[in-house]
């Protein structure tokens, strides 16, 4: 039976811990420990702000983040480029499965950001791509989910009665959704592979989507995005579907 890395809720900020493993997504080696040490130092500034307006952190969370934080996490800003590559690459692969099921690959997923990248005048490489693709492939979900929202902060609104909190629960249900369709979704062709793998960071079991308030916001939109006609103009369906082991 496959092994199902579970994401770890149960953190003092469970956001922290999560973008932590999307950046360090490995269960080996020595990411899980920089997983942590990122989370922990992450929250060193919010958690000053925190005792400065007068709120002390439970001795047992604290004492937590401060065991946390030692490991050196020196290569976060090319570790963050590559998650939201593949995020982005990993959205766009969503749109063509959902608009045009006949020329979804990751290689036209690919192509889509290349492109989309060109006209921004950023750089990209289709093999750096695919080397960020294969190292973040078990958190794509996730960094997909957050580039549908564009990579903002949780936040709520208090009108709403939708706090921070409630924010990133519905994040975790877009980012299943993503998850449900990479592990299920495949080309209708002969020796076809799922666009993920088994092996995948997911919510625990008992973890439930939270219910929506009356007045929350559409968050997310996974159902309404989708890429413009220009980006996909030149995509033609293959013999076979391409991908990226």
């Amino acid at each position: 039976m496959a092994r199902l890395p579970i994401l770890p809720l149960d953190h003092p900020e469970p956001f922290a811990a999560t973008l932590g493993v999307m950046l360090y997504p490995r269960t080996d080696n020595d990411d899980p420990a920089k997983a942590r040490a990122f989370a922990a130092q992450w929250l060193g500034k919010p958690l000053q702000r925190y005792h400065e307006a007068g709120h002390c952190l439970p001795y047992d969370a604290l004492a937590r983040l401060l065991a946390d934080a030692g490991e050196l996490v020196a290569d976060v800003a090319a570790r963050w480029r590559g998650g939201q590559a593949t995020g982005d690459i990993f959205k766009a692969l969503y749109c063509l499965a959902k608009d045009h099921p006949s020329i979804a690959s990751w290689e036209h997923a690919i192509q889509v950001y290349l492109l989309s990248a060109e006209r921004a005048k950023a750089r990209g490489s289709r093999s750096g791509l695919r080397h960020a693709i294969r190292h973040f492939k078990t958190v794509a979900h996730l960094w997909a989910a957050w580039s549908i929202r564009n990579y903002d902060a949780f936040s709520g609104s208090p009108e709403l009665d939708y706090d921070g909190y409630d924010d990133f629960q519905c994040f975790l249900t877009e980012s299943e959704i993503l998850r449900d369709f990479g592990q299920v979704w495949c080309q209708p062709r002969r020796k076809s592979e799922l666009p993920l793998p088994s092996e995948i960071w997911r919510v625990p079991s008992g973890w439930r989507p939270p219910v929506r308030g009356p007045r929350w916001p559409d968050t997310g939109k996974i159902r309404d995005i989708a890429l413009p006609a220009d980006l996909i103009a030149k995509l033609k369906p293959a013999g076979r579907p391409s991908k990226v082991r």
